[in-house]
């Protein structure tokens, strides 16, 4: 028979919302990684035309992403810290 209880393990929330910020900084290194490429490219292969055009402006765009992801995954530890401090201010009442 199913419980009625809840149960919410701290240590696993925690740890997830280390894990999304340590995600969120590999990510970002690999946007940053992927910006110096798309750069050189530009510098060194394709420099006039169309094409150069076109790749200017996605880089532009494509530096719009930096400190994006950082952002996301440090909010998903600060939600993860107010659920838990939500979770215990409930808890002094119930128990």
């Amino acid at each position: 028979m199913a419980g009625s209880s809840l149960q919410i393990d701290d240590d696993y929330c925690k740890a997830m919302g280390d894990y999304f910020v340590k995600e969120g900084k590999e990510i970002e290194s690999f946007i940053n990684e992927y910006i110096t490429i798309l750069e050189r490219i530009n510098s060194n292969a394709i420099m006039k035309g169309d094409v150069a055009g076109a790749l200017k402006s996605y880089i532009q765009y494509a530096k719009k992403l930096k400190g994006q992801v950082n952002s996301i995954s440090t909010t998903a530890q600060q939600q993860i810290t107010r659920f838990l401090s939500g979770v215990d201010a409930a808890d002094q009442y119930l128990f």
